[in-house]
């Protein structure tokens, strides 16, 4: 049997065994053929291409294990403002981008702004806004995608007044007459949502578009996607499994749509939906906010803020009786837990479920893991859960200084967050994402944040706990191999060997080498140089 392609190098990385190797991958039709030593020359033949990469890492596919896909594509669609240092700026760069410009809806829509990035620190109002859009909606989502900030117009299509109770699981911001300040947090963002985030389907199929075509660049063939936001789930079924019909998702899609929604429709849509590139892989809901604005449940109160331990926010109550209906049948579950709190809960309700009903095949997972007990680390190990995690998160300021984690828990819980090596030695595996749009689906910076535990200031030296660093190897098993398994799909994905779809990235350059000759500053400018996605090149070359 000859190869469709055949690509050689000197640092092969297969997510197999734990080192670069120098050989080739052979490619034909949408499965690997053969992986090994040598050049290869016995898988060439005359319709060959042969792709020389030498001096680059050939891998499997990164597999972001935790973004929000619909939204990830609105990130690559609209006006980004992470970089904004104040709420002036923000609205600044929404006239510049909505000058003269058309984009999708009459919304207009923005991401990435954050309070604590500006140097005043003050939460924006709808005032600044007004100014300058008083005849469209604006909705700009805030970095944690927790909390919304909107203007005059956005608040009364919603319905938004002065005498609007906030939902159970939410807050309406308010000024000192009462009045709704613009800003919406937790649950209250989906009382604008669900009329922003509206689409018609071609203008869905278009950010699903934006999306692939980022996430290839990025060398991204899988993705799971966690659908549930406060007004339902985001991304249509139907519309993901009509364009693999057709042959247009260059990026696996593995979707966890809402737990408390009807599990036996979500049973029928996983048989429905089944294909090589659309599972329906899991159910998955939010057990709590974030520990920034004090909504993770924590087992101690937080340490700026005695007495509180966190906003409740969601109904602890019935998502602990749908893990088990979900185990039962067979759905894996995805619980997001950022406080040690909430992290225990959701170890108890997996606990509970397999005490009664057995282990039934199904890989739970408890998203983002930002503070666990230490005594509920082992739990993990022993109830075969797999911790999912996005490293990017702990460097969510750009300065050691300025990160809030050591303001809001305190300096000793915050020198236990993201116990990224403890998890990998109790669970085995360990699923990296991004969470994207929170932050940039990039990889590379996942990497880098994860091997190094610097913020971008370079501080702390050392990295923050550092002895829960990983290595290169372990960071790039995680992104493929250990994404997979939480996928169930580690027999078809995940690494480089024979029999497996032909999900290959070249990168453009040798990680490994890299690091050694120029530390870990090379990883983070790394990119992508190739994607293939199931024998495809879709993106370079």
């Amino acid at each position: 049997m000859k190869a469709d392609i055949l690509i050689i190098s000197d640092a092969i990385f297969d997510s197999v065994i734990g080192e670069p190797f120098d050989g080739y991958v052979a490619v034909k039709g949408e499965r690997i053929a053969a992986v090994g030593k040598g050049d290869g020359a016995d898988m060439k033949g005359e319709g060959t291409r042969v792709i020389d990469a030498r001096g680059s890492t050939v891998m499997p596919g990164f597999h972001d294990s935790h973004t929000h896909l619909l939204m990830s594509g609105m990130y690559a669609t609209y006006p980004d403002l992470s970089k904004c240092r104040s709420e002036e700026e923000c609205v600044d760069t929404m006239i510049s981008a909505y000058s003269g410009s058309s984009f999708p809806g009459s919304w207009v829509i923005g991401f990435g702004w954050y309070h604590v990035f500006w140097d005043d620190r003050a939460m924006p109002t709808f005032e600044s806004l007004d100014r300058y859009f008083h005849d469209r909606p604006v909705m700009l989502l805030n970095a944690e995608a927790h909390g919304v900030w909107v203007n005059s117009m956005a608040l009364e299509i919603a319905g938004i007044g002065p005498s609007t109770p906030p939902p159970p699981d939410g807050e309406i911001l308010r000024l000192s007459d009462g009045r709704p300040s613009g800003v919406l947090l937790e649950g209250a963002c989906g009382l604008v949502t669900r009329h922003a985030y509206s689409f018609a389907p071609e203008e869905e199929r278009g950010l699903i578009r934006a999306f692939m075509r980022k996430a290839s660049s990025y060398g991204i063939t899988s993705v799971g996607d966690v659908m549930p936001y406060f007004h339902g789930n985001m991304g249509n079924l139907s519309i993901y499994s009509a364009m693999g019909r057709s042959g247009e998702l260059d990026v696996r899609i593995h979707a966890a749509p809402d737990l408390l929604g009807d599990l036996d429709e979500t049973l029928e849509w996983q048989r429905e939906y089944a294909s090589d590139y659309l599972r329906i892989s899991h159910v998955k809901q939010f057990l709590d906010g974030v520990s920034t604005t004090h909504t993770a449940l924590l087992l101690e109160p937080y340490a700026d803020d005695p007495g509180n331990t966190g906003t409740l926010l969601f109904p602890l109550k019935g998502i602990g009786k749908a893990v088990p209906e979900a185990h039962r049948r067979g759905l894996s579950v995805r619980l997001h837990a950022c406080g040690d709190a909430s992290a225990r809960f959701a170890l108890d309700c997996y606990e509970k479920a397999i005490e009664a009903y057995g282990a039934s095949g199904c890989r739970h997972t408890v998203e983002h893991c930002e503070l666990i007990a230490p005594g509920d680390i082992a739990r993990f190990g022993k109830l075969g859960v797999l911790p999912s995690v996005q490293p990017e998160h702990m460097a969510i300021t750009r300065t050691f200084a300025g990160n809030p984690y050591r303001i809001t828990m305190g300096e000793e819980r915050a020198e236990r967050t993201w116990p990224l090596r403890s998890l990998l030695k109790s669970a085995g595996h360990i699923a990296i994402g991004s969470d994207c749009p929170v932050v940039d689906n990039n990889p590379f910076i996942e990497i880098y944040r994860g091997i190094t535990r610097l913020h971008d200031d370079g501080e702390p030296s050392g990295g923050w706990n550092p002895a829960e660093r990983l290595t290169m190897p372990e960071m790039l098993h995680s992104y493929t191999m250990g994404s997979a398994w939480c996928a169930l799909r580690e027999d078809e994905l995940g690494s480089l060997e024979p029999g497996k779809f032909a999900d290959i990235v070249v990168l453009d350059r040798d990680l490994f080498a890299a690091m050694r000759a120029e530390g870990a500053e090379a990883v983070k400018s790394a990119r992508a140089a190739m994607t293939i996605s199931g024998g495809r090149i879709v993106y370079g070359g």
